[in-house]
């Protein structure tokens, strides 16, 4: 990779090592795209901007030099014509001229090339070998070769002015460094200042002054992999070796350089020093190794018994009498260092050893190979012994740089091979073990590191491969070593001397993490939610048996058409005449469907998605797939119904350019975000393409133009977008775990917070990329321990960086950038599940878990440093806690939304709440009915309530707590209402006030459906256990069992009335429909005597007179329900794709012509019409929502 800014600064452009090595300019700031080209099919070296004009590029390579023009989204280009004047060769490095079309390039024949246009005009003679580098100044150019010389030329490369031979001699005492070799290819040179600049092949870094002194400013090893290393016992020294075939002594302190070398007869693999520190041995990569004297460099002995190479060696703990040199060919020798011998060779291994230690007696050595073997040998004779682990961790070893065993089990990473970590290091307090790995981390552990996937602080540096890494004589610096980049870095340890029992520090915290403390169910419940299995339109009742549309197909059909003689046969359906205004009203049918009103909003798994607007005349939240609008006096509501599964989260647009801007996800498979005005309805953009299975967070920039979001993905990816152009900015992995929510800081569209399960990370916009610190914990001015990461819920921000995350427990930590700072201990005694800003006067607003309390509230109001609040108290159904989900402030007025799905509008200063909305909690809404005056209607849910509404005031009238429920049931006077619930007991309640009146139990499965008779005499109760049972109402509240239907093949799912009340249909999750006898339960099998009833009401989807209803692609999704209008005209139904469907009935052909209409998120599970026909109420499953529809 290549690049190249422009000389304004405000261009980049970059060339890739891919096949057509591509050419792309980029608006850096922004991070996007500009231009991009095929640059050439070999090798492309430099790549520079003309600094005259912006537009112009120029490429040099393998045999080639490329003109190019930038021109909008692409380029045009020539070849450099060399003419007669000089034959092709590679060309290396470039330099411009004074004027627009003069440029200089160096070649890999020593030659420098002057170009005017694409012309070749001359060559100057400027090295003895390849030119690679050149720079251009004021008033000439400076050139470096592969001959070690640094030229001066003039302005027209007509004169050499002055060269520079980089030699030894020509070095001042002040270098931090010393030249191994004279002469070294030179391959970067710039100017400025006066002084020169040199990047050599050997890894040096040189500065030059004009008047001929040279300093090194930094080098490392030349080209080859860094393997060995090891540290001194009681100096700030390191020595490392390397494939390069060098020795070489590092500083670690004070100016970091090397202070002396040895050339080496080849390849080298590890090193050791002596306890003393007077002896290095080197293991060589050939099979040999040899010993040197650390201050002369002189060797000191030399062997050659192995032929593979040394893969480790150490000395033993003092005196040093002994060494132990391990090779690939599967054993250890051991030396004696004073006789020079051989003295005793560890076999056994079944591969190569990677790594050995010695204890610190110098009478066990411990092995680690590569068949994943952790063996022990006694030292000297090099005898396998077994030790248990408890001997093990009761050793006192001399040095721990194995990676196996069980004091270091949870340094592995999940999946991963014996060869992705190279090497550890114990600290010599035994506190801590770095591990240096094949993903190019630096990871430090607290020792023992026992148990699987232990936590870990994690630091990044070098590019692959870490290859060594080792812990300096005072614990204060770790130094590790790097294979394909050759860098030695050197590590600071932020603790104090002596004090290394914490691993802290400006890092990535590892993903898993020990367990916090506390339990919350509503925090449980929320982390469980499988979202996938919600975003699929699968059936929520398990039938099983042939569909009706797909019986007629295959000729099951058993009871086909009837011929009748009658003229007139009897209709299937009493109609309900309709009087307005003292006219019988003419039946027709009804052509369509308008939502009016919902009841609902997502507060069960959701936060912060509720908002005030137009001066807080107005609110906007959510339910199902909808948004709504919502006036708080007049309580009429409009709607935004374009997204095609459930909202999960919901933002408002602050900044007053973009006034009434919303942005909502939604889940799907891929999931999407809509962008819309809250008036028109408008759809601004849609952005889709990154996440997966849901959005769960949206939030808009300071400046409005930017949109981050957060995913339901494995790796809850964040994105950024910019909305008004539907283009993705950037994106990045967020967290291993559920992300509940991210946020831009109000004051910047870079900056922005994201918290969740154990996580607070805070992140920075660069150009298309995000960047991200974790947060750093501390003792919070405690005084104490380290504070644990909690799961963090909710965040708001302060000024002067300061952002605030409530977390599990109730407290509230306060981060200074991203440094924890202090706590809000209990700020309250649960959860705090969200958090508001005010941004005109810096006041906070949090919501969370309270119990119920005369002087203590979920919602409480803090001043900008969290040190005083106002809590406000709620009466939410008389739960015994509150847990609030979504809080917002404007103008005086609080805005709240709970778990339980309802909204309250609180007056700031009096602290007065008052119910917007309410709904069903949590739970699906199975049970529907209207009142037969139609002046209300009833709903039972799985969330444990019965609920009455009001349908012209749109309001709840009353509520009784059930446990979950099935079905409901008005009598056909409308004083009663019949309840079925989930595990099988029935209820009979008064319709004013709710009040019971019987209940009963025979069955154990759900009731399903239930129906007084026409002349209420009867009680019709159908479950799950395949039984319907007629109650006799007569006989008071002692619902003495009348009879019961037999032979029912599967559960019950709708049950209708014959109009005399002598028959009842049943509708099983066999795909079958019965008839049978009142009370007696005999099943009739009679077709004339089943087409001569006329039915009461009309609720079966199984009947062949409703065939047409079932879609052609219904095979894994169900018509859950129907409801014919009081007039026989006009079929609704609902099903398992959140359709309300509008057919004329009866509708016996396949695949009837329908209206659809769309709202509910994904299972619509009861819909039923109002007696006079002026409306039709759905019922949503997971969406736990009840939509109302003005019928036209």
């Amino acid at each position: 990779m290549q690049f190249e800014l422009i000389s304004d600064g405000k261009k980049l452009a970059s060339v890739g090592l891919d096949d057509s090595h591509t050419i792309v300019v980029w608006d850096w700031k922004r991070g996007e795209k500009l231009a991009s080209t095929k640059g050439h099919k070999d090798k492309i070296f430099v790549i520079k901007w003309n600094p005259i004009d912006n537009n112009q590029i120029v490429t040099t390579g393998v045999k080639h030099i490329k003109f190019w023009t930038q021109t909008g989204g692409g380029f045009t280009s020539k070849r450099g014509v060399f003419g007669k004047t000089s034959k092709m060769c590679d060309m290396l490095c470039i330099a411009f001229g004074k004027s627009v079309d003069c440029c200089y390039s160096g070649g890999s024949d020593g030659n420098v090339f002057h170009w005017v246009g694409t012309n070749l005009q001359k060559t100057v003679k400027a090295h003895n070998g390849p030119c690679f580098a050149m720079h251009s100044l004021e008033k000439g150019f400076v050139t470096g070769g592969k001959d070690g010389n640094v030229s001066l030329w003039d302005g027209e490369f007509e004169q050499c002015l002055r060269t520079y031979a980089i030699k030894r001699a020509s070095f001042t005492q002040g270098s931090r460094g010393i030249l191994i070799e004279d002469c070294p290819p030179v391959r970067t040179v710039v100017l400025g200042h006066g002084k020169i600049l040199v990047g050599t092949k050997n890894g040096e870094i040189l500065e030059i002054e004009k008047d001929g002194p040279m300093f090194i400013l930094t080098q490392g090893h030349k080209m080859g992999e860094v393997w060995g290393l090891d540290t001194l016992p009681s100096s700030d020294l390191c020595v490392t070796v390397s494939d390069d075939k060098t020795l070489r002594v590092w500083t670690t302190s004070g100016e970091h350089k090397m202070v002396n070398y040895k050339v080496l007869k080849g390849a080298a693999r590890c090193v050791s020093s002596s306890p003393d520190g007077k002896a290095l041995a080197v293991g060589f990569k050939d099979g040999s190794f040899e010993v040197f004297s650390f201050d002369s460099m002189n060797e000191i002995a030399a062997f050659h018994h192995r032929k593979e190479e040394i893969s480790d060696i150490k000395f033993s703990p003092a005196p040093g009498k002994y060494l132990a040199v391990a090779s690939h060919d599967n054993f250890v020798d051991i030396y004696n260092v004073l006789s020079n011998k051989r003295v005793g060779t560890c076999k056994g291994s079944s591969s190569y050893i990677t790594h050995i230690d010695w204890d610190q007696q110098g009478k066990v050595i411990m092995v680690n190979t590569g068949a994943k073997e952790q063996l022990f040998f006694e030292a000297p004779r090099g005898k396998r012994f077994n030790l248990r682990q408890a001997e093990i961790e009761k050793l006192q070893w001399a040095s721990w740089t194995c990676v196996l065993g069980g004091t270091c089990e949870g340094i592995w990473p999940s999946k991963s091979d014996i060869t992705d970590i190279n090497a550890t290091s114990l600290s010599n307090d035994k506190q801590l073990l770095a591990t240096a790995d094949d993903f190019g981390l630096l990871k430090v552990f607290q020792f023992p590191v026992k148990g699987r996937f232990a936590k870990f602080k994690k630091y990044n540096g070098h590019s692959a491969h870490v290859t060594n890494v080792r812990w300096c004589h005072d614990d204060q610096k770790l130094v590790t070593v790097g294979g394909a980049d050759m860098s030695v870095m050197v590590w600071a340890s932020n603790n104090p001397a002596g004090k290394t029992t914490t691993c802290r520090g400006e890092s990535d915290d590892s993903d898993t993490d020990s367990e916090e403390e506390g339990y919350d169910s509503d925090v449980e419940r929320e982390k469980k939610i499988d979202y996938t299995s919600k975003i699929y339109a699968e059936s929520l009742q398990r039938r099983e048996g042939v569909k009706p549309n797909q019986q007629l197909s295959n000729g099951n059909i058993l009871n086909g058409p009837t011929i009748s003689r009658n003229l007139n046969p009897p209709p299937k359906v009493q109609a309900n005449e309709t009087i307005q205004s003292g006219k019988k009203k003419k039946a027709t049918k009804i052509s369509d469907l308008v939502l009016d009103h919902v009841y609902g909003y997502r507060g069960f798994d959701t936060r912060n998605n509720l908002h005030f607007l137009d001066d807080v005349n107005d609110i906007a939240f959510h339910t199902a797939g909808v948004g709504v609008i919502q006036n708080i006096s007049s309580g009429t509501q409009s709607f935004y119904i374009h997204h095609t599964d459930d909202i999960i989260c919901l933002a408002i647009n602050q900044h007053p350019k973009f006034k009434n801007i919303i942005a909502s996800g939604q889940l799907g498979q891929p999931p999407c975000i809509h962008i819309w005005d809250a008036y028109s309805k408008e759809t601004l953009s849609i952005l889709e393409g990154v996440h997966e299975k849901g959005v769960c967070s949206v939030d808009f920039s300071s400046s409005g133009r930017y949109l981050v979001s957060v995913g339901l993905g494995e790796k809850h990816r964040i994105a950024i977008w910019k909305w008004q152009e539907g283009m993705l900015m950037a994106s990045v992995d967020g967290h291993t775990d559920r992300i509940f929510r991210v946020e831009f800081r109000p004051d910047s569209d870079q900056q922005l917070v994201s918290v969740g399960i154990k996580h607070v990370k805070f992140w920075s916009v660069a150009g298309s990329q995000i960047l991200g610190k974790k947060g750093i914990l501390t003792a919070a001015g405690t005084g104490g321990s380290i504070c644990k990461m909690q799961t963090m819920l909710s965040l708001a921000f302060g000024n002067n960086n300061v952002t605030f995350t409530g977390t599990l427990s109730g407290d509230v930590y306060v981060w200074q950038g991203n440094t924890l700072q202090r706590l809000v201990v209990k700020a309250h005694t649960g959860p705090i599940f969200c958090m508001y800003t005010t941004l005109k006067d810096g006041l906070l607003l949090t919501g969370g878990k309270e119990y119920m309390s005369t002087d203590n509230g979920p919602v409480k109001l803090w001043d900008q440093e969290m040190k005083r609040c106002r809590a406000y108290p709620l009466l939410d159904g008389g739960m015994k806690t509150n847990v609030v989900k979504s809080v917002c402030r404007s103008k005086g007025k609080i805005l709240v939304g709970t778990i339980s799905n309802t909204i309250f509008e609180i007056a700031e200063k009096s602290g007065g709440a008052k119910v917007i909305l309410q709904s069903h909690g949590e739970g699906e809404v199975w049970g529907l009915d209207v009142h037969p005056k139609g002046i209300s209607f009833v709903t039972a849910s799985l969330d444990g309530t019965v609920r009455l509404w009001d349908l012209s005031m749109k309001s709840l009238l009353c509520k009784l707590s059930v446990g979950p429920a099935c079905s409901v049931n008005f009598s056909c006077d409308g004083d009663l209402i019949a309840v079925g619930l989930k595990n099988g007991e029935f209820l009979i309640l008064t319709t004013d006030g709710l009040k019971l009146w019987g209940r009963k139990r025979d069955r154990s499965g759900a009731i399903n459906d239930i129906r007084f008779s026409p002349d209420g005499k009867y009680l019709a109760v159908g479950s799950e256990s395949k039984c319907v049972d007629f109650y006799d109402l007569s006989s008071g509240t002692s619902l003495n069992r009348a009879g019961f239907c037999k032979g029912i093949p599967s559960f019950v799912i709708q049950m209708d009335f014959s109009a005399n009340g002598q028959y009842i249909k049943v509708g099983t999750g066999a795909y079958i429909e019965q008839v049978f006898s009142v009370p007696t339960g005999k099943l009739i099998d009679n077709d004339y005597t089943i087409n001569s009833i006329t039915w009461l009401t009309w609720t079966s989807v199984l009947s062949k007179e409703v065939l047409g209803i079932w879609p052609e692609n219904a095979d894994k999704a169900d018509v859950n329900c129907c409801h014919l209008s009081p007039q026989s005209k006009s079929l609704a139904t609902g099903d398992d794709f959140g359709y309300v469907k509008l057919f004329q009935f009866p509708c016996p052909e396949k695949y009837a012509p329908f209206k659809i209409f769309v709202g509910h998120s994904a299972h619509v599970t009861n819909v039923r019409f109002t007696p006079n026909e002026k409306y039709l109420i759905s019922t949503g499953g997971d969406d736990c929502s009840i939509f109302v529809w003005k019928c036209q």
